[in-house]
């Protein structure tokens, strides 16, 4: 690999230390670190091998997000199955009318 221009050596910096931040799941972080990486305006101007390793931890990144998005998504339909069977389970308990909770399950 060439030698690093400094512009090179701080996107590089930003990346793994959103790399980093991203293996331990912090998320605010790592918005915070590609925002940094973003304004910094060097990314037009950077060799190919330095864009092709960027571009690795990118993928990465990006591949984390998409797996963590979709464990979000498993756990709210997991909480929203919960929340119907005890709204059933509230209903059989306290009937039609909640004024006059009674126990009515089915045993």
């Amino acid at each position: 690999m060439s030698r690093m221009t400094a512009g090179e050596k701080r996107l590089e910096q930003l990346t793994c230390k959103a790399f980093k931040a991203a293996l331990h799941g912090k998320w605010n972080e790592v918005i915070q670190l590609y925002d940094q990486r973003g304004q910094t305006g060097w990314l037009d101007d950077v060799s190919p091998d330095v864009a092709g390793q960027l571009m690795k931890y990118d993928q990465w990144v990006m591949t984390r997000i998409q797996e963590v998005q979709a464990l979000i998504l498993q756990q709210l339909g997991e909480t929203q199955d919960q929340r119907r069977k005890l709204a059933n389970v509230k209903r059989q308990w306290v009937g039609p009318n909640p004024g006059q909770a009674r126990h009515r399950l089915s045993i």
